[in-house]
């Protein structure tokens, strides 16, 4: 039952980070190109990337906390369905090279930011 309690405040502690995040990329930046659940994305994969190795092999900390901070904060934190939906919607204004483009930024940044923290967390 503590591993779930952890979970769950967790989760709510990654959702509000993330909501933090993307309303200050909205105020800063705009709203007309998915500034926030990029950022979020690429954050996300660096800490995911970071903290599943630093946790498990440096701190080797106990497998609840790790639980609750990479599944329960980051999967809260990061969105796969908000890149989803920003990029058909960007899709279905026609601005397909602006899709595209986020797609691949995208994908190419969380897979660079995830093996960044992966490297960092290893030569610490």
């Amino acid at each position: 039952m503590r591993l779930y309690a952890l979970l769950a405040l967790a989760g709510a502690l990654g959702a509000m980070a993330r909501y933090g995040v993307t309303v200050f990329m909205a105020h800063h930046f705009g709203r007309q190109y998915p500034w926030g659940t990029l950022t979020v994305n690429i954050l996300g994969s660096a800490l995911m990337g970071f903290l599943g190795i630093y946790l498990l092999t440096k701190l080797q900390m106990p497998t609840e906390y790790r639980v609750a901070i990479l599944t329960g904060f980051l999967g809260a934190f990061t969105t796969m369905s908000t890149f989803s939906i920003d990029s058909l919607t960007l899709f279905e204004r026609h601005q397909w090279w602006v899709s595209g483009l986020y797609i691949t930024v995208t994908i190419t940044a969380c897979l660079a930011a995830a093996r960044g923290g992966m490297l960092l967390a290893e030569r610490i």
